[in-house]
């Protein structure tokens, strides 16, 4: 995925190399990681998955346990898709967003209740 065109879309994207400084992030190990991607994912406004897996499972349902509805399972195949077709701004955030929603509305890629009608993109 390209984070590039990701982040035309969403403006407010945080990865972990933007919140540790350089040194810290290298000294880090993949469990803890893992612990900060799950600690920040769990307790963000806004949660957006890219790989439906264990990890995206889990801060699903806790996400869902204290209320925070605004989660969002992005479909990877239609991301690709629309940059392989040429969709850049305005045109990819509302194919997203029309996929989304299509998805959403037919109960695929999500089982929470309410998390994409709240998104506001």
């Amino acid at each position: 995925m390209e984070i590039e065109e990701l982040t035309s879309v969403y403006y407010n994207v945080f990865t972990k190399s933007k919140l540790l400084s350089g040194e810290d992030f290298i000294n880090m190990h993949g469990n803890t990681k893992a612990a900060l991607d799950y600690y920040v994912s769990i307790n963000s406004d806004s949660y957006m998955a890219t790989y439906f897996g264990n990890m995206d499972r889990m801060v699903a349902a806790m996400r869902a346990l204290k209320g925070l509805y605004k989660t969002l399972f992005l479909s990877r195949r239609a991301f690709a898709e629309f940059i392989f077709k040429g969709l850049k701004g305005e045109e990819l955030m509302q194919g997203l967003w029309e996929v989304h929603r299509y998805n959403f509305v037919m109960g695929v890629g999500s089982a929470l209740p309410g998390c994409f009608c709240e998104l506001k993109l």
